[in-house]
């Protein structure tokens, strides 16, 4: 698997690294926040996991190129958490709206197809504000939401 992987005796670097592997401050710092308060829940963490098959790269260009045009293009999970055998997709997002729900749907059934024997993934959504609509509806379809609004810095 592809991503940057951390072990349970890694937790501790976790929760104080100031960002994490191909994540904006942003980003970042919700997941933070995500993880200051569930990370013990978790045996594992994995940064930027990518899924699917990307682009197809053009046969004409150096292997390194093709290679680059290939995992670039491929979908990429900001997090995936493992309990056990049980795994957790999570998007992180400044505000979560309607558009989180066809990622995580999406990261979900790549995962699914790229690995039929593992159970079903948990879906999570972490943001910074969202709105009621937007929350009924990744609950109706199972995903939890997060929300930490930003903190006041009057």
């Amino acid at each position: 698997m592809e991503g940057y992987e951390f072990l349970r005796d890694q937790f501790p670097e976790l929760l104080i690294r100031r960002f994490f592997p191909e994540k904006t401050d942003r980003e970042s710092g919700l997941l933070k926040e995500f993880l200051a308060r569930h990370l013990h829940k978790y045996d594992r963490v994995s940064f930027s996991v990518r899924i699917g098959e990307g682009i197809k790269p053009d046969p004409d260009h150096l292997p390194g190129i093709q290679h680059s045009t290939t995992f670039s293009s491929r979908r990429r999970i900001d997090m995936v958490l493992w309990r056990g055998e049980q795994v957790t997709i999570c998007e992180a997002k400044d505000r979560l709206r309607h558009d989180v729900l066809g990622q995580l749907l999406s990261d979900r059934q790549l995962w699914l197809e790229e690995r039929p024997d593992d159970s079903e993934p948990k879906l999570i959504a972490i943001g910074r504000t969202s709105d009621e609509e937007t929350e009924r509806i990744l609950s109706a379809h199972g995903i939890e939401s997060y929300i930490y609004e930003p903190a006041d810095t009057a």
